[in-house]
């Protein structure tokens, strides 16, 4: 989509200045100012400190695009912006970013350092927090080493969180009825908007390792989100060790925390898709004491230190809840609460075969590479860990759920083996009238294409192999 007007802020810029390539403004602030629906900001590499003792946030992102003409807040196409936050000093809970407003499209930026004041005795304090900003799109976000959660949406729906890192974020000072209990609130991500109206929310091609309590949190959420193609390691440490910190669970999808009386009238059903989960001080996998089943497809966990999938529902000896098709649990405990009541509901998953899976069935066990470089798309990185091999077990042993696949079935786990699983998003028409589908990869890359078969529930998929 055209760009409508291009300014360009620079650490060593002058909010005086007109704007532009060689006379750049010096703050988001005042690109904001000067920005309208349709216009980009430029952002040039270095860092941005924000420094204030009076301050509660960093940067309040008010103005909204509209619908076909979002407000770009881009990198400079090669260089690196950061946002540095360390220097939030007031005794308040401190946002590094605020967004409260929609149709915004952030690009590129690596954000660190939000703080938290001991003295407060409060809960944690957040890097991005989203407050009634909609239909935005989040994209190339590094967010690492803050006092609370990288990400934490509160309110607002049909948000696009796009190839972001969540990463190291402990909250030290965090309190719980007066009495320090840090580390319980950090967590790599977060949707906890009470708003039924708030639907549509995706993570794509995400990864969240080494956060103090939760990879991903949507704990009293009232809208379905959705996960997909997305990596969570190593959480509910301290950041960096192997200390014991606040939850330590991969992908926490759902719960209240409330009596049932104050729950949606309709409970929603997230769906967490083609994600990986390995290492975590808890699950891999949890439901968190959801009221209603979750979807769990084509997910592979592996070593995690409770469970793989761990199905509880709202209360110990309750329901577990669950639909699983797909999976893979290897090394550890496959499922732990779910064998009472009838909840669950689990086919095609590495669990039911005979013989079990072994080390054997994947290209390999070893995560090296896992943190590492983005590839030049922004796609997770291309590596052998949990991929399956020629002749494994788990191939062609799926279900169909809608997805893309090769071969006679779906195989399982998060990585088709020989092909790029494909979601199907919207369709035009080109000049020659031809209906042109775009489709996005479960690596996080875009294809355009004319030639589909279609799916279940009337979905359409390109087929593109590898």
């Amino acid at each position: 989509m055209p760009h409508a007007k291009v300014y360009y802020v620079s650490p060593s810029g002058n909010d005086a200045a007109a704007g532009t390539l060689t006379a750049p403004f010096k703050t988001i602030a005042q690109g904001q100012t000067a920005a309208n629906p349709g216009d980009t900001v430029y952002f040039r590499g270095g860092v941005y400190a924000f420094v204030s003792t009076t301050a509660q946030i960093g940067i309040a992102l008010t103005k909204s695009g509209t619908q076909g003409n979002p407000i770009r807040y881009w990198a400079f196409p090669g260089e690196s912006p950061v946002f540095d936050f360390y220097g939030m000093t007031a005794a308040q809970r401190i946002k590094g970013v605020n967004l409260t407003a929609s149709w915004i499209h952030l690009k590129g930026f690596e954000m660190r350092g939000v703080p938290q004041t001991a003295s407060l005795k409060a809960h944690e304090d957040w890097c991005i927090y989203v407050d009634g900003g909609s239909n935005n799109i989040l994209e190339l976000l590094n967010l690492h080493h803050n006092m609370g959660p990288g990400l934490f949406i509160i309110n607002g729906g049909k948000n696009l969180i796009l190839n972001c890192d969540s990463h190291d974020n402990w909250d030290a000072y965090s309190y719980t009825n007066g009495s320090l209990d840090a580390g319980q609130n950090a967590d790599g991500f977060g949707f906890h908007s009470t708003n039924i109206a708030d639907s549509g929310t995706v993570f794509r091609g995400c990864r969240a390792w080494w956060n103090a309590d939760d990879g991903w949190d949507f704990i009293q959420a009232a809208t379905a989100v959705t996960v997909e193609n997305s990596w969570s390691w190593l959480n509910g440490y301290k950041a960096g060790t192997t200390t014991a910190s606040g939850n330590g669970n991969g992908f926490k999808v759902g719960g209240y925390g409330l009596p049932p009386s104050n729950v949606p009238a309709k409970v929603p059903q997230h769906m967490v898709r083609f994600c990986l989960a390995f290492n975590n001080r808890a699950a891999g996998f949890y439901q968190n004491h959801h009221l209603a089943p979750d979807f769990f497809y084509n997910n592979t966990s592996y070593n995690n230190a409770a469970a793989n999938f761990n199905l509880l529902g709202y209360k110990n000896g309750d329901a577990s809840l669950g639909i699983l098709r797909n999976n893979i649990a290897f090394m550890g405990a496959a499922l732990s609460n779910a064998m009472t009541g009838t909840g669950v509901d689990a086919m095609n998953n590495s669990w039911n075969l005979t013989p079990a899976p072994v080390a054997g069935d994947f290209l390999s066990t070893d995560s090296t590479g896992v943190s590492g470089p983005r590839q030049a798309d922004g796609s997770l990185p291309n590596i052998a860990f949990m991929k399956l091999r020629a002749g494994s077990a788990m191939i062609d042993k799926g279900v169909n759920v809608g997805y893309s696949y090769t071969g006679n079935s779906p195989d399982l786990g998060a990585f088709e083996y020989g092909a790029i699983t494909g979601i199907s998003l919207n369709s035009r028409q080109n000049r020659a009238g031809v209906l042109v589908w775009h489709s996005l990869d479960l690596r996080g890359r875009t294809y355009n294409g004319t030639k589909w078969k279609t799916g279940l529930h009337g979905t359409s998929l390109l087929q593109i192999q590898h």
